[in-house]
């Protein structure tokens, strides 16, 4: 038996487009910035597990949000990889 997936509703499925978009942008980070992103998330979701604010959380999904829009700007993207090397 797979596992079982349960989601709350209003949660966009796997094959929604804009999480399709944003694995995109996941998959051209490099690894250190893939890392950075996670290590990031974790300290949001700790700060809100310490203080019980939803504000740390909301703040971190605003800023991956306007990561991801950036990033989903293919010249945009090409301009920022061509900075880091």
């Amino acid at each position: 038996m797979g596992a079982v997936e349960y989601s709350r509703e209003g949660t966009p499925g796997k094959d929604d487009p804009q999480v399709a978009r944003a694995m995109a942008v996941w998959d051209a980070l490099t690894a250190d910035e893939q890392r950075e992103l996670f290590r990031s998330l974790y300290r949001r979701v700790e700060a809100y597990r310490r203080t019980s604010q939803v504000d740390h959380l909301v703040t971190f999904a605003d800023s991956v949000e306007g990561m991801v829009r950036l990033e989903s700007r293919t010249d945009l993207r090409q301009i920022l990889r061509a900075r880091r090397e």
